[in-house]
């Protein structure tokens, strides 16, 4: 694994790459050399749809507009084109601002936080995310999910108990919300709060006790806290679970042989 990665002890929430996509916005160590995040190795399928999409999002605006162009900021995250998914997906933004196409952009600009290799890009995308994503918010008061990244985008500003303390109210709705638990336990890691953060992680393992995306985060906790045997024992869980994620399974392995 990635020194810079393992220095951040861990990477992610989500999708194929959940171990490299962590919000990195409360790490210690942000002088370190980034990750460069994209992958030059595309698929021939994968290009001719990039050329089509990016036509198709070209002069005259079509009534699927939005979808082209969703579909066509989708393909550069994949690869990991940060930039142009913002400048994409800002650009949709503005010709259409109803709750979907907010939606949309939102998971969209969350993602590229998400997927950020140092704290200036993530910052960044946060802003973006923010906005978007205050507005959802708004219009739907209940949305747990939208006021749960919006926590996580709040971390990065000059005031990141308001994202904490944002976090705590979503629980406080729902005692068993995993997203805002996982991310409670996500950022008890990056400050260091390591038996803080075990407790978030039982807590989802009691919920589901097949959540190995948790059991990695919880024995990430118990390395940092030098009980090798109680790490090593999840570690070991997850790399031989059939159904876990290969990610996950990869990352566990790793630290079995560090």
């Amino acid at each position: 694994m990635n020194k810079y990665l393992i220095s951040l002890t861990i990477a992610g929430i989500a999708a194929v790459f959940l171990l490299y996509q962590l919000p990195r916005t409360a790490v210690k160590n942000e002088n370190e050399s980034s990750v460069e995040s994209h992958s030059f190795n595309m698929s021939n399928e994968d290009a001719a749809a990039i050329t089509s999409l990016k036509s198709s999002t070209k002069g005259e605006i079509s009534e699927n507009y939005i979808n082209f162009a969703d579909s066509l900021a989708r393909y550069y995250l994949k690869y990991g084109f940060l930039d142009s998914v913002k400048n994409v997906t800002l650009n949709f933004l503005q010709r259409d601002s109803s709750l979907e196409t907010q939606k949309k952009a939102a998971e969209l600009l969350y993602a590229s936080y998400e997927r950020a290799s140092n704290m200036k890009e993530a910052t960044v995308y946060a802003l973006e995310a923010r906005k978007v994503l205050t507005l959802i918010t708004q219009k739907e008061v209940d949305n747990l999910s939208a006021k749960t990244k919006l926590a996580m985008t709040l971390v990065t500003t000059e005031n990141p108990m308001s994202g904490i303390m944002m976090l705590r109210e979503v629980i406080e709705k729902d005692p068993e919300n995993r997203e805002a638990l996982l991310s409670l336990g996500l950022l008890s890691i990056q400050s260091g709060q390591y038996d803080r953060g075990i407790e978030r992680f039982e807590k989802l393992i009691a919920l589901k006790e097949d959540d190995y995306e948790a059991m990695l985060y919880m024995g990430v906790c118990f390395s940092e806290i030098n009980k090798p045997e109680e790490s090593s024992e999840l570690f070991t869980r997850i790399v031989a679970a059939e159904d876990a994620d290969p990610a996950l399974k990869s990352a566990a392995a790793e630290y079995l042989e560090n």
